[in-house]
């Protein structure tokens, strides 16, 4: 670690990850030209052009009909190229930044990866905030974690006064489970509440937990029982009385096993190490164990792995030195056994950092600055995704040729198609994200208790069973990458890596066959459903989307670093062909038509899209979603916001936030 930071004071710190060496941008794009017309078979070999050759595979064909003449093209030997152009009128050098997707107006026949990305963000966080009350209140298998805190309250009362009463009386306060406290205990629950309170990063709610008071009750209590208990007795006390009472140990199991699997595995021993210790007629207690433990992060592992205890240098950017290493292998985020839904949903990101090892890169030459929109959009749908999980994430404290001139009768141009951007990838792997986590809902709740909790949002619950809404989402995702994957002339088996077959194989789904991932009716109809889904007529991808989510503290400076998603940027993208299909045109007699019959022209689209504008900055304070958003209102460009960040939060809005926790610190 040491080694590392001389590198870092020696060498300008990386901000983004490099691109591979030798690797050969796009070619320019420019508009739609005239290509060579079609020739035979055998010529088309000889001259080292994509020839046809035989009856085209019905899954990488594409035909359509012009002027009566029927137009086949073979896409399994074409091959795309994707460049973003430089952007011409930005405000004052700086691209104009939207709230929402909607706000920005934009309009494509190619669906951009942040539109879903935005889609799958509004149902994620309905999704936690229901699930969450659902684990606090209990409901189908499982009794719920009201049920665990008078339960060990029951206990300490009538006989474990070793139970850390205190502690669970201030988190029962806290989460609305109990409202009087005896008088011999009243001042140490005071005083252990005026201290979590007075602690913003751990007890100020933040994303979907400011949506009501139950779910800010959640969080705060939650928060305050992942703290480390480092007294033998109390971490004793706490595993007895869940021995002895079955329920109470089933339901803490359930808890953990669920929190385990929605976010990842903690990072803080729990109480399971003791209970099976006295299982075995011992006591082993470790030096600290957390009754709700937090869970650990790919991120925030190496934020703990590079810096340690040391000194955090000036200008450390955490999500560059992931998204570098994970270009260069060094961070592994293939999921196992032990792996939790955040997990799957970081490793879905994988093909956006580093998408030269996607199975579907053969197909698609990316030009650098469509890279960086890739790159982009890592870090953007990496805090969108974090901010999800805020609760429950650990906070460490640390071409083609020229034309030619010729006017045919009929003239057919072959365009580059995409019903989505071409990260099949990531599509496949969000879609086994929902899978898994519809799993792990049923595995904690039950499949019958999963069609009576519906997803929340910050107007109310949606009128739709959960199990319903996580079937649509996998059948979406899986829908483009069913669609795109043809489009890109690939079957769709073709992009299922070993990694993501080992991750079918975990959730025992066959990934070949037909109706296994998605809706369940097969390949084809969730593709077509995906091309007549409208991002502009769907209601979550108009939501606001701009979070802040800290990732770790430092220690020495007193600050917060933390992830803003600032808002949308819309940026233009050209999709031509780099290596053209094979394309054959038939007369209305049936014969093969040939020029100067017919002209075959290849042509290019251009597509105005929308990508997300994030920033890792150092702050003061926290602010929620409501803070963020009236402070971005004010500014119009990334920079002045981030200057008003960096530089006001603790000024700007102290009155507000002081203002919304003083009801806390009354009712407690």
């Amino acid at each position: 670690m040491l080694d590392w930071l001389r590198r870092w004071r020696g060498h300008q710190a990386r901000t983004e990850a490099p691109l591979p060496r030798g690797e050969a941008s796009c070619p320019p794009v420019s508009a739609p030209q005239a290509a060579p017309a079609p020739v035979a078979p055998q010529a088309a070999e000889d001259a080292g052009c994509p020839g046809a050759t035989g009856t085209f595979a019905p899954s990488t064909t594409r035909s359509w009909v012009v002027q009566g003449y029927r137009v086949e093209a073979d896409l399994s030997r074409q091959a795309l190229c994707l460049a973003a152009p430089a952007e011409v009128g930005a405000e004052d050098g700086e691209p104009r930044l939207f709230p929402t997707l909607r706000a920005a107006g934009l309009s494509s026949r190619m669906a951009s990866a942040a539109v879903l990305a935005q889609k799958a963000k509004q149902l994620d966080d309905g999704l936690v905030a229901a699930v969450e009350l659902a684990v606090q209140r209990g409901a189908g298998l499982l009794r719920g974690k009201a049920y665990l805190l008078e339960t060990w309250l029951a206990s300490a009362a009538h006989g474990s006064p070793a139970a850390p009463a205190a502690l669970l009386l201030a988190a029962a306060r806290l989460g609305g489970v109990v409202r009087d406290v005896p008088r011999p205990l009243a001042a140490d629950v005071t005083r252990l509440i005026d201290a979590f309170l007075a602690d913003e990063l751990r007890s100020k709610p933040l994303g979907v937990y400011t949506w009501s008071e139950p779910l800010r009750r959640v969080f705060q209590q939650d928060r305050l029982l992942q703290a480390p208990l480092r007294d033998p007795g109390h971490v004793e006390a706490l595993a007895r009385i869940l021995r002895e009472e079955a329920a109470a140990r089933t339901t803490y199991e359930g808890v953990l096993a669920l929190a385990s699997r929605l976010t990842g595995p903690p990072a803080t021993p729990d109480l399971t190490p003791v209970l099976r210790s006295l299982d075995r007629g011992q006591v082993e207690v470790g030096p600290a164990h957390a009754i709700f433990p937090p869970s650990r992060a790919v991120e925030t592992d190496l934020a703990m792995k590079l810096l340690g205890d040391a000194p955090i240098p000036d200008g450390f950017d955490l999500v560059g030195e992931l998204a570098a290493r994970i270009r260069d292998g060094s961070v592994d985020l293939r999921p196992t056994e032990a792996s939790g839904w955040y997990d799957l949903q970081t490793w879905a990101l994988e093909p956006l950092a580093a998408p030269e090892r996607a199975p579907e890169a053969p197909r698609v030459s990316l030009d650098p600055r469509y890279r960086e929109l890739l790159l982009a959009l890592f870090k953007g749908a990496l805090t969108l995704t974090r901010e999800t999980h805020v609760k429950q994430l650990e906070i460490p404290l640390a071409g083609c040729a020229a034309p030619t001139s010729r006017r045919p009768s009929v003239v057919v141009d072959v365009l580059p198609e995409l019903a989505a951007e071409p990260t099949v990838s990531y599509y496949l792997r969000r879609a086994l994200g929902y899978r898994f986590v519809r799993r792990a809902l049923e595995a904690a709740f039950g499949a019958d208790a999963l069609t009576r909790i519906e997803r929340l949002t910050p107007d109310g619950p949606l009128e739709r069973p959960l199990s319903e809404e996580l079937a649509l989402m996998e059948g979406l995702f899986f829908g483009a990458a069913a669609a795109v994957a043809a489009d890109l002339g690939m079957s769709l088996d073709e992009v299922m890596d070993p990694a993501f077959r080992d991750a079918c194989a975990a959730l025992d789904v066959l990934p070949d066959q037909d109706g296994a991932l998605g809706s369940g009716r097969g390949r084809e109809h969730d593709a077509e459903a995906f091309r007549r889904w409208s991002a502009l007529e769907d209601g979550d991808v108009g939501r606001d989307a701009r979070v802040m989510v800290p990732v770790f503290h430092d220690l020495e400076r007193r600050k917060t670093k933390a992830w803003v998603f600032l808002g949308w940027a819309a940026r233009r993208v050209l999709v031509s062909f780099q290596r053209p299909p094979a394309v054959r045109v038939f007369a209305p007699d049936g014969r093969e038509a040939s020029p100067p019959e017919v002209d075959v022209r290849f042509g290019a689209l251009a597509h105005d899209l929308a990508y997300p504008v994030m920033a890792e900055i150092t702050v003061d304070r926290l602010l929620d979603r409501d803070e963020l958003r009236a402070l971005c209102d004010r500014h119009r460009t990334r920079s002045a916001i981030l200057a008003a960040l960096e530089g006001g939060t603790r000024t700007s809005a102290q009155r507000t936030g002081d203002a919304r926790d003083e009801p806390l610190r009354r009712r407690a």
